[in-house]
Parts: structure tokens; sequence; C-alpha cells
């Protein structure tokens, strides 16, 4: 076998995924999550020192991110690590959501 036909049949194995997209595709995740967290932490900073409010508003968008990326992990990988971790994660998001609702109704 050369390295077409082994390509061919590991495209084929995996239903026409490429790996190298899938890698790709995960990396590129992970660096957004990392992105998203900076952003968060900017605009938490500059709305605390300009308006002297506390931002609920993004911390429970991201976390509702991260928390449904660690329930769909756990989902497919069965792993107690990610329930935890996605437990984590939604018990923060709703603590932000109720922070954000009883922010807006002040």
């Amino acid at each position: 076998m050369n390295k077409e036909e082994i390509l061919s049949k590991s495209k084929k194995d995996n239903k026409g995924v490429d790996e190298m997209e899938l890698y790709v595709l995960s990396t590129a995740g992970k660096i957004a999550s990392k992105v998203g967290l900076l952003v968060c932490c900017f605009v938490a900073v500059l709305q605390a020192v300009l308006t002297h409010n506390v931002s609920f508003e993004c911390w429970m968008i991201y976390f509702s991110i991260l928390a449904a990326t660690f329930i769909v992990k756990y989902i497919k990988l069965h792993r107690k690590h990610e329930l935890l971790v996605a437990s984590i994660y939604s018990i923060l998001f709703l603590l932000f959501t109720v922070l954000f609702i009883i922010n807006l109704l002040r």
C-alpha cells in the first residue's frame, strides 16, 4: 500500500472526515476559548473602571459556551471529568444569569 492508498482508506474509514481538519478545528476551538476569556476579562475590567459596575453578561455568555462544550464532550466521551467540569461551568453560568437578572430588575 502506498501513501495515497492509506490516506484514501483512512478517509473512507472516517466517513470522509479529514483528520487534519479535525485537529485544526480542535486547536481553533481551544484558542477561541482563551481569546473569549481574555475579551471577557477586558470588558469586565473596562466596565468596572468606567461605570463602577460588574459585567455579568459577558461571563454568562462565556460560561454558557464552556458548559455546552463540556456537556457535549461528556455525552460523546462518557468521562466523569468532563461531567464534573460541565457541572462547574453550568453552575457558574446559572450564577451569572441570576446576577444578570437581578441587576436588570434594579
